[in-house]
This record gives C-alpha cells, sequence and structure tokens, in this order.
C-alpha cells in the first residue's frame, strides 16, 4: 500500500502538470477553446482575434463553420487568401460567407464543395478565385488533407462512383478531453511554453484592430501594420521576388495540368447542375508583378491559364470577372499590403465583369 502511496504522489504532481501545459497552451484547439466555439460566436455576429497569433487550422474553422449554419448562405466565395477582403458589403447581402482558404488548391475547393454538397448547403451563387497557381501541380500541398473525406465524397461524386446521399460524418471539431493527459499533445505544446505561444483568441463588434480580425462572414481585415505599410516596402519587397526569379507558386510551371483543369471545369457543371449560379474571378497581381510575368518567358503560362478561364466561363455560360492584368481596375502599388494581396478598399474594384454570363 505505501508503494502505491508512493507512486501516486510522485505520479499526480506530474499528471497535473501535463493536464495544465495541454489546457493552458491547447495549439489544436480541443480542449480549452474549440472552433465550434469560435464558429458559434461568429454565428452570433462577433469578430475573432488572434486566430493568426495561434497558428490556427482555417480548414478546421471553415468545417466547423459551415456545419453550424441553419441555412446556406446566398453568396459564398471560394479560393486562396487573394479572396479574403470579399465581404458581405459588396454584395448587397448579409447572407454571404467567405470561404477562401490559406494556400488552396483544387483539392480545397472539391472539399468546400464537398462540404456544402453534403449537407445542403449549396448557396444560390458562388465566387470562386482562379489563381494562375491552381493547375500548377508541382506547388500543390497537403493542407487539404484536414477536409480529406469531403474532397474524396466530392471527387467520388463528379466521377458518378458516389451517390450524394452517401454523405461522410460532419468532421468533428468538438472539444476532445482525452488529449488532457495526451503525452503526444504535451509534448508538442511544452515547446510552445518558453514562447508563452498559446490558442487565445478574443471576440469583438470592431471590424478593424490592431491584430488580423476574422470577420463573421468570413473575410479579413490585416492587421495595422499591414493596413499602414509603406508602398516603397511593398515595391522592395516585389523586386527582392522579381531578383531571385519567383512569382508565388508559379516556379517549375511547364504546363497547365489537364487533371486539374478538368476537375474545375466538373466541380463548376455539378454546381450549375444543381441550380447554382458561378462566378469565376481572376485576382489581379501588382503593375509590377505583372510586368515582369509578360517579360519572364518562365511565367508567361500565367497568361495562357487567363485565356484558357476565359474560354471556360465563355464555353459554360459563366460570368468572369477581374484579370491577372492589373490595368483593368487601374491598380496601383499604393493598393497592395505586401507582393500579392490587394488593400480591402481596392478590392471592390478588382471585381468588375469581364465576361457577362449567358
Amino acid at each position: 500500500m505505501k508503494k502505491w502511496l508512493k507512486a501516486a504522489v510522485f505520479l499526480l504532481p506530474l499528471l497535473l502538470f501535463i493536464g495544465w501545459v495541454n489546457w493552458y497552451i491547447d495549439s489544436y484547439a480541443l480542449l480549452r477553446v474549440t472552433y465550434d466555439e469560435i464558429a458559434a460566436q461568429m454565428a452570433a455576429g462577433k469578430n475573432v482575434e488572434g486566430l493568426e497569433d495561434s497558428d490556427y487550422n482555417d480548414r478546421n474553422l471553415l468545417a466547423a463553420r459551415l456545419k453550424g449554419m441553419e441555412e446556406a448562405p446566398q453568396v459564398m466565395v471560394l479560393g486562396s487568401s487573394r479572396v479574403y477582403t470579399f465581404d458581405h458589403t459588396m454584395f448587397g447581402t448579409d447572407s454571404f460567407y467567405n470561404a477562401g482558404l490559406s494556400e488552396a488548391t483544387i483539392y480545397d475547393l472539391l472539399a468546400v464543395t464537398g462540404i456544402l454538397t453534403a449537407q445542403e448547403k449549396l448557396p444560390e451563387t458562388v465566387v470562386i478565385g482562379v489563381d494562375a497557381f491552381l493547375f500548377n501541380k508541382s506547388h500543390d500541398n497537403e493542407k487539404w488533407r484536414e477536409l480529406e473525406s469531403y474532397e474524396n465524397y466530392m471527387s467520388l461524386t463528379l466521377d458518378g462512383k458516389l451517390s450524394p446521399e452517401f454523405a461522410p460524418p460532419h468532421k468533428d471539431t468538438r472539444r476532445e478531453f482525452s488529449k488532457a493527459l495526451s503525452l503526444d499533445y504535451f509534448r508538442y505544446n511544452i515547446t510552445l511554453l518558453p514562447d508563452r505561444k498559446r490558442f487565445a483568441v478574443k471576440y469583438t463588434d470592431e471590424w478593424e484592430t490592431e491584430k488580423y480580425l476574422k470577420h463573421y462572414d468570413g473575410s479579413v481585415s490585416y492587421q495595422r501594420e499591414l493596413r499602414e505599410v509603406d508602398p516603397a516596402d511593398v515595391e522592395a519587397m516585389t523586386r527582392q521576388a522579381m531578383e531571385e526569379h519567383v512569382v508565388y507558386r508559379m516556379t517549375d510551371y511547364e504546363e497547365i495540368d489537364e487533371q486539374h483543369f478538368q476537375r474545375l471545369s466538373r466541380l463548376i457543371s455539378h454546381l450549375q447542375d444543381a441550380g447554382v449560379e458561378v462566378i469565376l474571378y481572376l485576382p489581379p497581381y501588382s503593375p509590377m508583378m505583372y510586368n515582369y510575368i509578360e517579360s519572364e518567358e518562365a511565367f508567361q503560362i500565367t497568361l495562357e491559364v487567363e485565356e484558357k478561364v476565359k474560354n471556360l466561363a465563355a464555353k459554360s455560360g459563366l460570368a468572369l470577372y477581374g484579370s491577372y492584368d492589373p490595368a483593368g481596375c487601374g491598380l496601383e502599388m499604393t493598393d497592395l499590403y505586401d507582393v500579392y494581396h490587394v488593400k480591402t478598399e481596392k478590392t471592390a474594384d478588382t471585381y468588375y465583369p469581364v465576361i457577362p454570363a449567358r
């Protein structure tokens, strides 16, 4: 009995420490705060501060937010971070959600559409941001695997191998108490403790704050240091990228991946068959970067992508808005936060009709 008592006296403080670290740091939002709770606050009209500092998983948050919606929004935007500043005011409706995801790939578009299809929440209108790198297979990433079951579901549905009613279960983004004493979770969390880095958010009614802010409608307000960036710094960053012969996710891009393009085409057909109005949007590059793209043979595939997307829009009877060429919206270097992201106040100007819907 004494041996057991000694073991308990030794183990109890250790277990309490493990539990405290996991609860306090909670790097994956499994204990103290969950993505379901954040999504519920957003549904109630609250904006969320602290997500970027917490290295949040935007796919998990999106899954939780869509799961919690009682009905489909009227308008939804899909794409990469280059559509983050699209908000409900651009479309004149509060029934709107921005489902943009960081470093989005074609698989992310399939996954998000899979969630909407499986949960019968397809909106009336879907705006798809079509980045030139979307068809560059060499720059795919694995972030979409957080939503892999939905991507598989959508891919099988598009291939005619699965009936839509055989939907995957909701992604679990609830509290997971089993992680409280998880040694694996502890080993990661403890590495963040010295820097006091933890998952922590707060909610606000403000539309802009000092920090990165995720709005209740899914759009983003960037931190003050980006909003007030010196245009000279943006130009310097752009020159550096050009000197290093880098255009984001456009290197090693010898040809448009036909399979990826067909995935987009079939996804559009699926949405149209379901009665959804589909609009394609081409986010512009800055004047400096676009001039560089036009002058460098390795990046002129960007122009090929735009032409191919235009042909797809015309063939499918879709409206197409915007262009990779910044001239159409009068974009200037003062209108960017960084090399690739347009400031919120200029975003609406980049969304102009190029091809009207039939």
